[in-house]
């Protein structure tokens, strides 16, 4: 579909009409328009098309009737009209239904919370502190302005952990590199901080991915440095029981012979891995309080970061950090890939390997328009866990590409307090728990807190009207939870639809929802020993209760087991993907060989997160950077 094409007037009244019944009174003329523009975003334009389809069938007496059950067009309808469609749709039993309504309220939240507004001051939420600096940009990406051939040593498809860990290392040891990135080039001068267009430019697809079924919400990052640049700096070592089952799994000795490890220590030393830039925010204090009540493990956090300021106010570096501080990417390996020589360009959409006999000759792409095509000895594809797969379907490859899918799955129990938390502010990430890490071999969730601001925070306040939602935002300043980070062994995949965009494919298995159950048990506790005076799940029809005398959280954790986390009736964050593009020594269970080779195309390699047998259970970034340097090393010593 020509995305370039106007939005028929049809449809545009429509997307009025139910944003109308979201949101009531905080409904502005701009909603529309913002809601539309994030469809663009869309990674299928199938879906996309589908979605605009229904809506356009929404204004007629037949596809009102079929959707409503009632012959009115839906622009027709005044707002408690609207609004009592959008309570028929949560609940009802057509997942469709569910998924339009689900897809409506976040988009209707995002239009209002996630820009400057009346909101932001009903809320008590500041909005970004100030203009950006005027620092300096370090890199300089190459523009692209004609079709255009390019010769390397070494393409790198993906700049973030992996991508640039293999860049900055393969460009020191003397070869020629061209980093190929999606997204653009944004650096500290950039970092306006204004949610709404922050999460469009500097996230996979604008944040609009999510599994087929809606169940997991996916963000990635998408900018020049990948995921580091965006993500929270939280710098766990692999845990010596995951790199014992990932040398199980996958047949290779190196994730416990010391080899990993000695890339593990390196990496971290590159990164500047420490603990001393872990100032906890209210936020993370309550986390502690709570644990440290119960007599429960906290500790503070690894971050990847140098000359972090650690400002109370500081809480929107996963939109961009101003100062510099945090040690993505970009501000290491990058770097030195272009002290080296490497070449870097941006707004690359690399579509297809470029194979011949049985071998990777270089890639195609498109950049700002133009055809791009760059011939090279390897191609290393880094481009995360649900592009790498991607892309390697597009280019032909079969066997185990795109199985074995992780998420991490994350969800939370979330406390009101009577004094402000202002969960948006304060370190990224300074306080987890491992309490319960051991359950099941070690495939229990651990506990952690991320800034949360309004313009996604909003779609986790229960909706039961546009009034009820907009009273219950009034506290949002008062919020704070504790998160539950699952180790899952769900086993999803990648695959494509016919036009080559990413599909995700992902249902929780049993065992995990009933660690995820019982985690979030013990997430409530934490927040009642923090000092909630409400605690509830982020179910679509949220389970809450009261903290006081008698037995409320043993009935409230009663009713969090019967109800579950079944399929459609709660919505997962993914910040994790993990494991589709599988190391291991058997081809019939994994898709690359044990120096990340694929195993069915000689000179491809892949060299992300998409490569762990399993699950890592805590925040993979250091994982990752570990299985690059190890792999950039052994690239590197080949094509000697």
């Amino acid at each position: 579909m020509d995305r370039t094409k106007p939005v028929p007037p049809t449809i545009q009244r429509v997307v009025a009409s139910l944003a109308r019944g979201v949101l009531g009174d905080r409904y502005t003329s701009e909603v529309p328009q913002r809601i539309l523009d994030s469809l663009e975003d869309v990674p299928s334009d199938s879906d996309r098309k589908k979605l605009l389809s229904v809506l356009r069938a929404l204004d007629s007496r037949a596809g009102a009737l079929m959707l409503t059950g009632r012959p009115v067009p839906v622009s027709w309808l005044r707002q408690s009209e609207a609004e009592a469609v959008l309570q028929r749709w949560k609940n009802s039993r057509v997942a469709a239904q569910r998924a339009l309504y689900l897809t409506l309220l976040s988009k209707s939240f995002g239009a209002v919370y996630g820009y400057e507004g009346p909101e932001w001051e009903r809320i008590g939420y500041q909005g970004p502190m100030g203009p950006p600096p005027t620092t300096p940009k370090r890199l300089s990406p190459l523009e692209v302005t004609r079709d255009e051939v390019v010769s390397c040593d070494m393409v790198i498809v993906g700049s973030g952990a992996g991508g640039g860990c293999a860049a900055g290392m393969l460009a020191a040891a003397g070869y020629t590199v061209v980093v190929l990135e999606k997204g653009g080039y944004h650096s500290e001068s950039d970092f306006h901080h204004r949610e709404a267009e922050s999460t469009r430019d500097m996230y996979l697809y604008g944040m609009n991915l999510a599994t087929v079924d809606l169940g997991v919400q996916i963000i990635a990052g998408s900018t020049l440095g990948g995921g580091t640049v965006v993500n929270y700096t939280t710098s766990f070592k692999t845990p010596p029981h995951v790199l014992k089952e990932w040398a199980q799994v996958s047949g290779i000795d190196a994730f416990v012979s010391g080899e990993i490890e000695e890339s593990l220590d390196a990496a971290a030393t590159r990164l500047s891995v420490n603990t001393d830039s872990s100032a906890a925010g209210r936020r993370d204090e309550l986390l502690e309080e709570g644990l440290k009540k119960l007599g429960w493990h906290v500790d503070a956090l690894p971050r990847a970061v140098n000359g972090c300021t650690q400002d109370e106010r500081c809480g929107f570096c996963g939109l961009g950090c101003r100062p510099g501080a945090k040690q993505s990417s970009m501000r290491t390996w990058l770097e030195d890939a272009q002290e080296n020589g490497a070449r870097i360009i941006t707004g690359a959409d690399v579509r297809r390997v470029r194979i011949s006999n049985g071998r990777a000759t270089g890639v195609e792409a498109t950049a700002n328009g133009h055809r791009l095509i760059v011939n090279a000895r390897a191609v290393i594809v880094s481009a995360g866990s649900i592009e790498s797969p991607a892309l390697l379907l597009r280019s032909g490859l079969k066997g185990k590409v795109g199985h074995y899918l992780r998420l991490h799955p994350g969800t939370a129990a979330w406390g009101v307090f009577d004094d402000d938390v202002r969960m948006w502010e304060g370190t990224l990430q300074a306080r987890y728990s491992n309490e319960i890490r051991h359950w099941d071999g070690g495939y229990g969730p651990i506990f952690e807190t991320v800034p949360v601001h309004p313009g996604s925070g909003a779609s986790v306040i229960p909706w039961t009207s546009a009034s009820d939602h907009a009273e219950a935002m009034k506290d949002y300043a008062k919020t704070g939870f504790c998160a539950v980070l699952p180790r899952d062994a769900t086993a999803g995949r990648v695959k494509i639809g016919r036009d080559g965009a990413p599909r995700c494919h992902y249902r929780l298995s049993p065992d995990d929802e009933r660690r995820i159950v019982e985690g979030t048990i013990a997430a409530g506790k934490v927040m009642e020993a923090a000092g909630a005076r409400e605690v509830r799940t982020t179910h679509h029809r949220p389970i809450g209760y009261t903290p006081g005398p008698g037995a409320a959280h043993d009935r409230w954790a009663e009713e969090v087991r019967a109800r579950g986390f079944p399929r459609g009736h709660v919505t997962f964050f993914s910040y994790h993907q993990m494991g589709s593009c599988r190391m291991g020594v058997d081809p019939s269970s994994s898709a690359i060989g044990p120096e990340n080779e694929t195993h069915e195309v000689r000179d491809l390699y892949v060299v992300d997160g998409s490569t762990f047998p399993t699950a890592s259970g805590v925040n993979p970034m250091l994982s990752i950077y570990g299985i690059a340097h190890r792999a950039a090393k052994k690239i590197a010593a080949r094509y000697a």
